[in-house]
């Protein structure tokens, strides 16, 4: 949780938005200035509605933490006064059979139903709320978001994306490739071959120009960044040696709930041994050595879109 300054409401109007992913809950609270916001208050909370979904139903069990982050947020957000709020649900609601029951408990709570925007509208929120806080991007960039079921893949050019993919590959779902939790080099090798089938067919569709500018967001790739800067001292983004290097000494651990590396959350160590064989297939089929990683993702882009309406 991180507040950047108090409640003024004589500076200007709040806004709100929270982005349910499927595997944590990011709550953004901004100040209009004008035609631009400023952040406020940010804040993360590992949900992981999309665990035992596997049926295509939301948990039950998994519903209640959402329900329990959400009414949390709603108390953060109670000093703000009346704040527009608008919530995006992703990949973890896409799909789900009893989504509409489980939207509506969101509605009584906050007074606002979750939009489901399907996975193209996810690439195109992302995309926009990472280009749009971005300077030097080249001609075009590839902004890529690795999430808890699903990743997206956004091209684009300024701040208009120009063509956008999304595929179910994600750290929370990939952990069916690690039965038991079990992290050997035969369910890590599984996880990458998965998912580089999905990223080579994605590759191919985007037609990506010979030179574009990769960057990475969201948790996966952001922890991945915190990690490798916790060992190297570089804070410039993701480097395929140091990843391959880093990847070497995940031998050392037995099981996916055993990782602990200096830097890495400890509400990420379950689900970071899935997270590097989906950042390494990443690499290899974008065939790059290095990705700027950036902050600022989906929540941001939720923001961006209501400014731009």
């Amino acid at each position: 949780m991180k507040t950047d300054r108090g409640v003024n409401l004589t500076v200007g109007p709040y806004i709100a938005a929270i982005d349910m992913g499927s595997n944590s809950f990011h709550l953004l609270i901004a100040q209009l200035l004008g035609s631009e916001w400023t952040r406020c208050f940010v804040a993360e909370r590992k949900v992981q509605l999309a665990a035992g979904s596997a049926s295509g139903e939301l948990d039950g069990a998994a519903q209640i933490r959402a329900l329990n982050c959400l009414a949390e947020f709603k108390q953060i957000l109670q000093p703000y006064g009346a704040v527009p709020l608008h919530i995006v649900a992703t990949a973890s609601l896409r799909g789900m059979r009893n989504a509409d029951y489980f939207c509506k408990q969101v509605h009584s709570l906050l007074g606002v139903t979750p939009e489901i925007v399907s996975g193209e509208q996810e690439a195109e929120l992302v995309y926009l709320g990472v280009c749009s806080g971005a300077v030097n991007l080249g001609v075009e960039a590839l902004v890529v978001d690795i999430g808890g079921g699903s990743t997206e893949f956004a091209l684009g050019r300024g701040a208009r994306m120009l063509r956008g993919r999304s595929v179910a590959v994600g750290c929370l779902s990939y952990l069916r490739y690690f039965p038991g939790g079990r992290l050997d080099q035969k369910n890590f090798d599984a996880a990458v071959g998965a998912a580089r089938i999905e990223f080579d067919r994605v590759v191919a569709q985007l037609a990506l120009p010979a030179a574009v500018n990769v960057i990475g967001c969201s948790g996966t790739l952001v922890a991945v960044e915190q990690v490798l800067n916790t060992r190297s001292g570089r804070s410039d983004g993701i480097y395929r040696a140091d990843l391959q290097t880093l990847i070497l000494d995940l031998r050392g651990f037995d099981s996916l709930d055993l990782v602990n590396f200096a830097g890495l959350p400890a509400d990420r160590q379950s689900i970071f041994g899935s997270g590097l064989a989906i950042v390494l297939a990443l690499f290899e089929a974008l065939n790059i050595e290095m990705m700027r990683v950036s902050e600022r993702g989906l929540r941001e882009g939720i923001l961006e879109r209501c400014l731009k309406a």
